[in-house]
C-alpha cells in the first residue's frame, strides 16, 4: 500500500460545473477519492465550442477560475473556438484548433502551478481532448502523464481521421495507458492500431455505501428497472420489444432524453404502456433509492466501455441482465446476472422470463462488488501505477 503523499493532477475531457451538473461526475468522484485519504490534487478542466454547435451561440464562454471544491483545486475555463468545424479537412485550420486548445490548457495550468505548485504526475481522462491537453502540459513541463480512455467516440465512429490522428500521438507518448475495460482497449487495437497489451484494465470505481446492500423489496409484480439516457445507443427500443414478450413483469425507466415521446408512444403501439413506467431523471444521489424498488435490472445497451449502473445494481444486490457490449463483459459473472447478445429481443426476452423465476445470492454479488470496484481498490491500483512512474 502506497503511503506516499502525492501530488496528482488530473485533466478530464468532462467535469461537473454550475450548467452542466452530471457531467462527467465519475471523474470528480475518482479526484475526491484520493483527496479524502490525504492526497493533493487537482483538476484541469477546459471546455471547447466548436463552430458550428449549439453551444457555439449560447454555451458560456468564461475565462480562467480557480475554486476549492472538497479538498481539490480546481481550475476552469471555456472558450468558443473561431477555426469552424467543416474547415478541419484543411491541415493548416485543423492544426489552429488544436493549438488553440493546447494554448489554453497551458494558461490554466501556469494559474494552477502558481497557487499550488507543479504535481507530481498528471492523469488525463479520455482522449479527446484531455489526452491531448494533457500532453502539452507534460512536454512543455517535463512531467509524466497517464490516460485513461473510456470514452466511446472511436468506437461510435464519431471522430474524424484527424482527431484520430492527434489522439494516437496523444496516446502513444503518455508514460501509461489505462482502459476501463479490456473489450475497450480491444477497440482500440482494432480502430487506433495500439496494441490492447499496451493497456492496463483499471474499472471505475463506486462508493457502495452510496449504493448499500438492500433485501429484495416485495413487489406484487417483479419489477425490471433500467436507467440511462433516452438515446438510440442504449437499446430502450429492442428492451419495449421484448417486454411484449415478458407476461405479468412491471419496468421502470428512469432517465430523458429525445427519444421519450417515441419510446412512450411505442408502448402503447405493443400494448405495454399499463406495465411501463417512465420516471424520468434521476439526481445520482437518489439513484440509490431507484434499485432498491426493483427486483432486476436490466441494460440493453449497443455499446459501453464501461457500464457503471450495473456495478451500482450488483452493489445494491439486484441481478442483471445486460448486452455484450463491451465493458459489460467484464462487470457481469456468472453469479452476478445474464449476458445476451446486442439488439436480440428475443433472447433479451427469455432472459427476462427466467430471471423471474431463478433464485439468486444478493449478497454475494454486493460482495463481488467490495472487491472489485471500491475506491480503495482503485485507489490503490492507480497508486502502484503513478509509482511505478514517478
Amino acid at each position: 500500500m502506497s503511503l506516499t503523499e502525492r501530488h496528482i493532477l488530473f485533466v478530464p475531457s468532462w467535469y461537473p460545473s454550475s450548467d452542466a451538473p452530471l457531467l462527467g461526475t465519475f471523474f470528480r468522484e475518482q479526484a475526491e477519492m484520493f483527496a479524502e485519504v490525504g492526497h493533493k490534487v487537482g483538476v484541469i478542466h477546459a471546455r471547447f465550442h466548436d463552430l458550428p454547435s449549439s453551444t457555439w451561440l449560447k454555451g458560456p464562454s468564461e475565462p480562467i477560475t480557480i475554486s476549492r471544491e472538497n479538498n481539490i483545486t480546481v481550475v476552469r475555463a471555456s472558450k468558443r473556438l473561431v477555426q469552424p468545424g467543416p474547415f478541419h479537412r484543411i491541415p493548416l485550420i485543423y492544426q489552429s484548433s488544436v493549438r488553440s486548445r493546447e494554448r489554453l490548457a497551458l494558461k490554466m495550468y501556469d494559474a494552477y502551478k502558481e497557487v499550488n505548485g507543479p504535481p507530481d504526475i498528471i492523469h488525463a481522462k479520455c482522449a479527446m481532448w484531455g489526452a491531448i491537453l494533457a500532453k502539452a502540459i507534460s512536454e512543455r513541463e517535463n512531467i509524466p502523464y497517464v490516460v485513461t480512455v473510456g470514452a466511446s467516440v472511436f468506437a461510435r465512429g464519431i471522430v474524424g481521421p484527424r482527431e484520430r490522428k492527434t489522439a494516437v500521438i496523444a496516446l502513444t507518448s503518455a508514460h501509461r495507458l489505462l482502459s476501463v475495460s479490456s473489450t475497450l482497449a480491444t477497440d482500440l487495437e482494432r480502430i487506433l492500431k495500439i496494441p490492447a497489451s499496451e493497456f492496463t484494465t483499471v474499472p471505475n470505481m463506486i462508493d457502495p455505501n452510496k449504493f448499500p446492500f438492500t433485501p429484495l423489496p416485495k413487489n406484487e409484480t417483479f419489477t425490471f428497472g433500467y436507467m440511462a439516457n433516452l438515446v438510440a445507443d442504449k437499446g430502450h427500443s429492442t428492451l419495449l420489444q421484448a417486454f411484449k414478450e415478458v407476461p405479468s413483469a412491471k419496468l421502470l425507466i428512469a432517465g430523458d432524453g429525445p427519444l421519450r415521446r417515441q419510446l412512450e408512444q411505442l408502448t402503447f403501439t405493443l400494448g405495454i404502456n399499463h406495465r411501463v413506467e417512465f420516471r424520468g431523471p434521476i439526481a445520482r444521489d437518489k439513484a440509490s433509492g431507484f434499485f432498491q424498488e426493483i427486483d432486476a435490472f436490466v441494460h440493453p445497451s449497443r455499446y459501453e466501455t464501461f457500464g457503471i449502473v450495473l456495478v451500482e445494481a450488483l452493489s445494491t444486490g439486484r441481478p442483471v441482465i445486460a448486452t455484450r457490449c463491451g465493458g459489460p463483459n467484464d462487470i457481469v459473472r456468472s453469479e452476478d446476472g445474464v449476458l445476451v447478445d446486442v439488439d436480440d429481443a428475443g433472447g433479451l426476452a427469455e432472459a427476462m422470463r427466467n430471471m423471474i423465476g431463478m433464485d439468486w445470492d444478493i449478497q454475494a454479488m454486493s460482495d463481488g462488488v467490495e472487491t472489485r470496484y471500491t475506491k480503495a481498490t482503485v485507489r490503490e491500483q492507480l497508486l502502484e501505477i503513478y509509482d511505478s512512474i514517478i
